[in-house]
């Protein structure tokens, strides 16, 4: 099982390294990865002893007229036989004239490795409304490109992720936008009128906690973005924890950020806040942004419990998957 895990991974790592030609990124961008990795990969779907139910907000460049915003309310829940599922509901303002909302449902199996690890798949499609406003200050108000542009266009894809865990470290990887459908948007006759797909992303995740005494937990954390037509993107995060209660981080994304983040959790909720400093040319625009997400952790009784990506602290040794 371990040897066909691997493979697994090495399959991904070589399709994501295959980089034609330049594509920006569709997907909306988050600092606090770690915080609700959910949104990341679906194999994520009821590894968590909770049901966390989560509200997301994100500014990028604040202040800069036009900035993108993103909203997300998520949630994921175990279900009997080692199955979870999980919804996602989200808006994703581009900051142009482009605006995404969708929904993405999905679910996972966890299959037990040995007594301390365990493998979950997951599977989730994702349906997406696309809006576009035609309303703007454009110099050439007859260029062809602008007459293709629709009010409203839906897209359907599908989100695939993999996910090896134990109590003390969890890898990963997950491919959004797997089918690569269209989004509605379409180019210029001068183009040939050729539809706008959704290109493959690629996700490649991990982290690893070290408890350095009973109260203080280290968790070093990594996620590397990927498209087929664009280089990857890593972030790098250093997140401390006290007590079981409270975390401070320290992080940054290439050609992008320096990112800095404090949180915990008192009884059933947790709260959350990261502050990224620009570090690239569009300092000039705005030099900062905000992330701020909100978990009511719902207490269950039913379905598998498991240790994840977003446990809070190491466990004593047993089999993570009951």
């Amino acid at each position: 099982m371990k040897q066909f895990i691997l493979s697994l991974l090495a399959l991904a790592l070589g399709l994501a390294l295959v980089a034609p030609e330049a594509h920006a990124q569709q997907l909306f961008r988050r600092s606090q990865f770690m915080t609700n990795p959910f949104l990341s990969n679906p194999a994520i779907a009821g590894t968590l002893p909770e049901t966390p139910i989560t509200m997301q907000y994100r500014n990028q460049w604040t202040g800069f007229e036009g900035a993108p915003e993103t909203m997300t309310l998520s949630g994921h829940t175990a279900l009997p036989n080692r199955v979870g599922v999980g919804g996602i509901v989200y808006s994703d303002d581009t900051g142009g004239a482009i605006k995404r909302t969708g929904i993405e449902l999905g679910g996972s199996y966890t299959i037990d490795l040995n007594n301390y690890d365990a493998v979950a798949f997951g599977l989730s499609l994702m349906a997406n409304q696309w809006s576009f406003d035609n309303d703007l200050d454009v110099w050439d108000v007859e260029d062809p490109a602008l007459s293709y542009g629709m009010e409203q266009s839906v897209s359907v894809d599908a989100h695939f992720g993999l996910m090896v865990f134990s109590e003390a470290y969890a890898f990963g990887f997950a491919i959004p936008h797997l089918i690569q459908s269209s989004t509605g948007l379409e180019t210029s006759t001068i183009q040939g009128g050729l539809d706008n797909k959704q290109v493959r992303h690629f996700r490649f995740m991990g982290h690893y906690k070290y408890q350095v005494s009973n109260d203080f937990i280290i968790e070093p954390s990594a996620l590397v973005r990927v498209t087929e037509r664009t280089p990857a993107q890593l972030d790098v995060y250093l997140r401390g924890w006290y007590a079981d209660m409270a975390w401070v981080s320290l992080g940054f994304r290439t050609n992008d950020a320096v990112v800095m983040g404090v949180g915990g959790q008192y009884g059933s909720f947790g709260l959350s806040y990261v502050y990224d400093i620009t570090s690239t040319a569009a300092s000039y625009l705005s030099p900062h942004s905000h992330e701020i997400c909100l978990t009511y952790f719902v207490p269950r009784s039913t379905g598998f419990r498991s240790s994840s990506m977003n446990s809070r602290r190491i466990l004593q040794r047993k089999r993570i998957v009951k």
